[in-house]
C-alpha cells in the first residue's frame, strides 16, 4: 500500500514538473517609436533593451498600430504608418500616417506599445521659483559658470519611476553670442532634481557649457523636455528631449535608473 502511495506521489510531482516546464514563454514585445512631426524613427524598445532605428525597421510591419501622445502625455488617437522618402538632412528612416491621414496638431510621439505609455503625467511649476533657480545657479557654479539668476525655460514635476516620489525636470539657458558663436559663460542645460537617500541630487540630462568664448563653430543647442513616456512597459517613464541648434534638431530617449541617466535612442535632422 505504501509503495502505491509513493508511486502515485512520484507521478504527481513529475506531472507537475512537466506541466511547469511546458508553460509558454511570453515573447518580448518590440515597440517602435516615431516622432510625430518629423516622422523620424527613433528606434524601438525591446523588453529591457533598445534597438537603433536600422534594426527597428524590421518590426515596422504593415498595419502596426501606433498611439499618438501629446507632449504632456495625453493620448490623442491611433494610427498606422508607412515608410516615405527621408530628407537628405535626416539620419533615420521616416514614416507617415497611412492614406494621407492627419494626426492631431498636438501629436508629439507615436508609440506602438499595447500598454498605456502615459500612466503618469507631468505638472508645470512656476518658472520663477526661487528654489529651482538657486538649484540651477549652484549647479552651474560647480561647472565654473556664474549666473546668480538663471532664466528657467521649463519646469516639470513628474514621478518618473512610479515610486511615489516626484522628480523635477528643469531647463535653462543663456546665449549672448551669434547663431554659431558663444560668449564666455553661455550655457544650455536640462537637469533633473531627484531625491537620493536623504539628499536631493542634481543630475544633468543634456548640457552645453562654455566657460570660454567660442567663435564660428559653436552653435548652442537649446535643450528642453519633449515628453515623458513608458516606452518599454516596465512602469518607469523615459525622458524624451529636444535639442535645437543652428540648422539642426536632435531628439533623444533617456532611461532613468536611480541617479543614472543614459541615452538610449535618438534621431538627428540638419547639419
Amino acid at each position: 500500500m505504501m509503495y502505491r502511495y509513493l508511486l502515485a506521489l512520484s507521478w504527481l510531482v513529475g506531472s507537475g514538473a512537466a506541466s511547469h516546464a511546458a508553460d509558454p514563454i511570453k515573447p518580448t514585445v518590440v515597440a517602435p517609436i516615431v516622432d510625430a512631426k518629423s516622422g523620424q524613427l527613433y528606434g524601438a524598445a525591446s523588453g529591457a533593451g533598445w534597438l537603433p532605428a536600422r534594426d527597428a525597421e524590421a518590426f515596422m510591419k504593415k498595419g502596426l498600430v501606433f498611439r499618438a501622445y501629446a507632449n504632456d502625455g495625453s493620448f490623442l488617437k491611433k494610427a498606422t504608418l508607412s515608410k516615405v522618402r527621408t530628407s537628405e538632412v535626416c539620419a533615420n528612416p521616416t514614416y507617415r500616417p497611412d492614406n494621407k491621414a492627419s494626426l492631431p496638431p498636438r501629436s508629439a510621439t507615436l508609440v506602438s506599445a499595447p500598454w498605456d505609455a502615459a500612466p503618469r503625467r507631468p505638472s508645470a511649476l512656476d518658472r520663477n521659483s526661487r528654489v529651482y533657480r538657486e538649484a540651477v545657479s549652484g549647479w552651474l557654479r560647480d561647472q565654473g559658470i556664474n549666473d546668480p539668476k538663471p532664466a528657467l525655460s521649463q519646469l516639470w514635476r513628474i514621478d518618473l519611476e512610479g515610486d511615489g516620489r516626484d522628480e523635477v525636470l528643469v531647463a535653462a539657458s543663456r546665449h549672448r553670442g551669434s547663431a554659431t558663436s558663444t560668449v564666455a559663460g553661455d550655457y544650455s542645460v536640462l537637469l533633473m532634481r531627484k531625491l537620493a537617500g536623504d539628499k536631493v541630487a542634481t543630475i544633468p540630462i543634456e548640457s552645453n557649457i562654455y566657460p570660454e568664448a567660442c567663435i564660428a563653430e559653436c552653435a548652442l543647442a537649446v535643450h528642453k523636455v519633449f515628453g515623458a513616456l513608458d516606452l518599454n512597459g516596465d512602469g518607469r517613464l523615459e525622458i524624451i528631449t529636444k535639442s535645437s541648434a543652428y540648422e539642426s534638431t536632435t531628439q533623444a530617449v533617456h532611461a532613468v535608473d536611480g541617479t543614472h541617466v543614459a541615452k538610449r535612442l535618438e534621431w538627428v535632422c540638419g547639419s
